[in-house]
């Protein structure tokens, strides 16, 4: 499931925190995250808050907001429609644990520090694991994001106990400040296109997936949309010209061989489902890792053959380069044997 942040008093006014609100419900996000601790916040910051969070709690969102105990005691927690307070300065384990017999919303503790003795001192006192889930932190700074081993083994103690976990990724378009270079958990991801950061936390065994920066832009919003369960989805850029027979393969749902070749990812079903001749076109062009290729019909038995480049190779006329998927390399790194995938079409 994949969510949005939001944050009162930073760079965004409050009707466009709002309007993003509805834009996000309208693409199908659920689930909001937000802080009410943040050092830079401005004087609108509480009064912006309030209003938030009503508009969340309208909109029907799962809302978690990440909170110091002196804004806890500030705010009418029962007013709004919070589902998890991710608690910061000020909270012992003990009061932790007490809220989630006292309150109705549940807890969020912080994924990258919290450990087993943690878990463990929280069921002594009494809290009830079944309202607890986890989320990481993300990292404002370019190179302290935490590396993909760290991550699983984190997320491995939360999942011995059945908790859930969460994690964040970066818009590309929509960067927060004061730093404004992203706010990923994994440093790998801080440049990467939000749809393959997303779909690489699935994949790591992560429950919810949240862009950490706000403002993301339509086309983040609409292509995290467009994720299916049990399909990758890799962006690719076209090249010109493309044949309406290659445009139907490229729109199609592909199955990588059981049998894929050393160098490329191998389409199972392209050259049955092709439909028509395939004629050389950007047949010339050099065939670079990730390029995307489609055999014309110079190569005889192989026309439709489609791939996925794990290797650059010369040109050959025989094959034209379709397109890029250089974009999804983490998704395509990672693709099985048997696995599906499918492309989303980025524009220029």
């Amino acid at each position: 499931m994949n969510g949005i942040s939001v944050y009162a008093g930073m760079d965004n006014s409050i009707e466009e925190i709002v309007e993003y609100l509805n834009k996000a419900r309208s693409f199908g996000v659920q689930t909001l995250f937000t802080s009410a601790h943040i050092p830079e916040t401005d004087e609108n910051f509480l009064e912006d808050l309030k209003i938030l969070l009503e508009e969340s709690s309208k909109l029907g969102f799962t809302t978690i907001i990440d909170i110091s105990k002196n804004y806890f005691e500030k705010l009418d927690m029962g007013r709004y429609k919070i589902d998890y307070l991710r608690l910061d300065y000020g909270f012992t384990l003990e009061e932790a644990a007490k809220m989630t017999n006292e309150y109705d919303f549940g807890i969020t503790v912080n994924a990258t520090t919290f450990t087993s003795e943690d878990i463990e001192n929280f069921i002594k006192f009494g809290g009830n694991v079944e309202k607890i889930n986890a989320c990481h932190n993300f990292y404002p700074r370019k190179g302290t994001g935490i590396s993909e081993e760290l991550f699983i083994e984190r997320n491995k103690i939360f999942q011995r106990y059945g908790i859930k976990t969460m994690a964040f990724i970066p818009s590309r378009d929509g960067r927060r400040g004061p730093v404004y270079e992203g706010l990923p958990t994994l440093e790998k991801h801080r440049d990467v296109l939000p749809m393959v950061s997303a779909q690489h936390l699935f994949k790591l065994g992560v429950d919810f997936v949240v862009i950490g920066d706000a403002i993301a832009s339509d086309e983040e919003l609409e292509s995290l949309a467009t994720l299916e369960k049990g399909v990758n989805v890799i962006p690719i850029k076209l090249n010109d010209n493309l044949s309406k027979v290659e445009l139907e393969l490229l729109n199609s749902i592909h199955t990588n061989r059981m049998d894929p070749g050393e160098y490329a990812i191998r389409s199972q079903e392209s050259r049955l489902i092709k439909n028509g001749e395939i004629v050389p076109k950007n047949n010339r062009l050099p065939r670079n890792k990730y390029s995307v290729t489609i055999d014309n019909k110079e190569y005889k038995r192989y026309e439709g053959e489609f791939q996925i480049l794990k290797k650059e190779l010369p040109a050959d006329e025989r094959v034209n380069v379709v397109g890029d998927s250089g974009a999804g390399s983490i998704l395509i790194d990672l693709l099985e044997p048997g696995e599906k995938f499918k492309f989303y079409i980025m524009e220029d």
